[in-house]
């Protein structure tokens, strides 16, 4: 039997978003999808942004000329806050979420920046659920990605939305890389 022309293949990030999700659901969490065009409100007021914080000025975020109050989403934390109060509306709370998209930042770009780039945000809302709880997903995550020999370390660090804040470092084949805040 002739073998059928294969046209294509998946892209490799798209690829990378299934692994990532596939990992995520085998340990609970719902996959969360939200629009790439954001009302101010959900990329910033429901996650307690004040309305003077510099990632609302024009040169971090692209803001949408003709449509006022909407951005180019600067996070994927929009749309695990959609998910939320959605969830929360429903009665399904306690919930963990895991979204992975497209994002856009106005900044200049070098080895390590760009203006677009793939974000994952994970959220577990309930009771008695810490930092602890984070640092077992996160580890679990990135042995399932990266093999089980890779090293993960957590390390305090400063970012002005979060508290408390911790980069995430993972050690794979010999070299220290910064995978997360």
């Amino acid at each position: 039997m002739k073998e059928e022309n294969k046209i294509g293949t998946e892209h490799p990030l798209s690829i990378l978003a299934n692994q990532a999700y596939q990992v995520f659901t085998e340990m609970g969490f719902e996959i969360a999808t939200g629009p790439e065009l954001e009302n101010d409100w959900y990329n910033f007021y429901v996650l307690n942004f004040p309305k003077d914080h510099p990632a609302l000025d024009m040169q971090d975020t692209f803001w949408i000329k003709d449509k006022k109050d909407y951005v180019l989403r600067t996070h994927t934390t929009s749309v695990t806050a959609r998910a939320i109060e959605k969830a929360g509306k429903e009665g399904r709370l306690p919930a963990a979420f895991i979204s992975i998209g497209k994002v856009f930042r106005n900044e200049a770009t070098d080895a390590t920046h760009e203006m677009q780039f793939f974000q994952i945000d994970g959220a577990m809302v309930g009771e008695n659920i810490s930092v602890a709880d984070m640092k077992g997903v996160l580890t679990h995550f990135y042995k399932k990605m990266l093999g089980n020999d890779v090293e993960i370390e957590f390390r305090p660090s400063f970012f002005p939305f979060t508290e408390p804040s911790i980069e995430v470092h993972a050690k794979f084949k010999g070299k220290w890389l910064e995978m997360g805040g």
